[in-house]
């Protein structure tokens, strides 16, 4: 277990201390070549960030009285230089930070650049891209939380773990584990 998720997990649960809540959207941005091939951008935060040299992909906060898609585009366009469609919402999930002070809820959302030959200009934020084809690469890289909602777009049968993707899904998982 990465050090940061163990940080993270170890904070879930804990908000008595948070001062502030906050919307984030998060764009996984899905490129398919000549061949039918599905890959995904994951960008490297730079070393000197507060979280240093972990891999995500595209998200940030929605500025007051901004729409969420509004943000997601203008979050995305600031770190990747990338212009996009939104093609479809995925998942949300909460997490806290600032040392449990900010309660953050992560609206993610497929999207596909709007002009394939773009080329990504990654801001100061972060140092590194790739675009990767192998969900079980993403697996190793990325936060949990994040790891599930990649798991519903990209190729699942070489995932390490499988999540569970409906609560019906969720409900039958959890009665074989008991019995």
């Amino acid at each position: 277990m990465k050090i940061i998720d163990y940080y993270l997990e170890s904070l879930i649960g804990y908000d008595k201390d948070v001062i502030k809540e906050t919307n984030v959207a998060g764009a996984v941005i899905l490129r398919v070549n000549e061949e039918g091939t599905k890959s995904v951008l994951l960008i490297k935060r730079s070393h000197d960030d507060h979280w240093p040299n972990i891999w995500e992909f595209p998200r940030g906060g929605v500025r007051p009285k901004e729409k969420i898609l509004q943000g997601l585009k203008r979050e995305v366009r600031e770190e990747t230089g990338l212009d996009i469609d939104v093609i479809e919402y995925i998942d949300k999930y909460e997490y806290l930070a600032d040392k449990g002070r900010r309660k953050s809820t992560q609206y993610n959302y497929l999207c596909k650049m709007i002009d394939q030959k773009q080329k990504v200009k990654l801001s100061k934020e972060h140092e590194e891209y790739k675009w990767t084809q192998s969900f079980g690469q993403v697996e190793l890289l990325i936060p949990a939380e994040m790891k599930k909602t990649v798991s519903k777009v990209l190729n699942n049968e070489d995932q390490i773990i499988n999540y569970p993707k409906t609560k019906e899904v969720i409900e039958e998982t959890q009665k074989r584990w008991l019995n």
